[in-house]
């Protein structure tokens, strides 16, 4: 395994890049101002562009470790950041990354969080040489699971009031795909 960082990646219809400190616009209008995106998350809707720039303050200064993984998802077609993608924990020791995402809500359902996880997964297993990828969500947001299979993560089950999100104390469902299954298409 060998850490290259926050590379920017493309796809059809993204770049996915680092984010600097003038995107805190962007953050903040289009995702994490809005209440129906955070639901879910463990983080709070941000109640200002200031909450949005210190956030982005504190990424931008990580960028240097080679071993950070965080991008801002980027619509070609209106060349600004929609949402975010990265790594929220790792295990070098196991060869393991945990993806975390959201995307705002005008952008739901349009197949974009699933093109941003399916580059980050061909990332991840082609170049860093990752043995295991592995995501979870609240099973009270199953959309967020659908993205998960979609780029070929398995259900692994579901743990029992074992997380706290923005609704408290929660159940959430584990996903993950090995190196194996990838290489071999075996998912």
């Amino acid at each position: 395994m060998k850490h290259f960082g926050t590379r920017t990646l493309e796809t059809e219809r993204l770049i996915l890049r680092k984010f600097s400190l003038n995107d805190a616009e962007h953050m903040y209008k289009n995702w994490a101002n809005d209440n129906d995106v955070t639901k879910f998350l463990t983080w709070k809707t941000h109640e200002n562009v200031n909450v949005s720039k210190s956030v982005l303050e504190e990424w931008t200064s990580k960028y240097y470790n080679e071993d950070f993984y965080n991008w801002a998802i980027v619509l070609k077609s209106i060349n600004e950041p929609v949402g975010s993608i990265g790594v929220v924990k790792q295990n070098d020791e196991i060869k393991m990354v945990h993806i975390g995402y959201c995307t705002g809500k005008k952008w739901w359902n349009k197949g974009i969080t699933s093109e941003a996880l399916a580059v980050l997964i061909k990332y991840f297993f082609e170049e860093i040489g990752i043995n295991r990828i592995e995501s979870r969500h609240d099973p009270n947001n199953p959309n967020s699971g659908k993205v998960m299979k979609k780029c070929g993560l398995k259900y692994e089950g579901t743990m029992r009031q074992a997380d706290k999100n923005n609704q408290g104390i929660c159940d959430y469902s584990e996903y993950g795909i090995l190196a194996e299954e990838y290489f071999n298409k075996n998912y």
